[in-house]
């Protein structure tokens, strides 16, 4: 769109009475194929890369280093909660 083509839909936008919920509905509509095209893409592992992994696990099991599930829940929602405040 040209720069009269994007000043005519926002004359046309603000000639409507919207509501601060319709504002909001619009706004994430606008947004989310941005969002969309900016999220990262997971992170794949090589087949020897989640074979180390795993003879890690298992060596770490052997030597008893292991948490209960109590305290991996409990260290799961810290790191849920470490990303709600950022």
């Amino acid at each position: 769109m040209n720069a009269v083509s994007m000043n005519n839909l926002w004359s046309y936008l603000q000639g409507l009475s919207l509501t601060a919920s319709n504002r909001k509905w619009l706004a994430e509509k606008l947004i989310e194929p941005v969002k969309e095209k900016t999220a990262t893409p997971p992170v794949l592992q090589t087949w020897e890369e989640a074979m180390s992994d795993l003879d890690e696990s298992e060596r770490e099991f052997e030597r008893g280093d292991v948490i209960s599930g109590d305290d991996f829940n409990v260290q799961c929602q810290a790191l849920i909660d470490s990303f709600a405040t950022k």
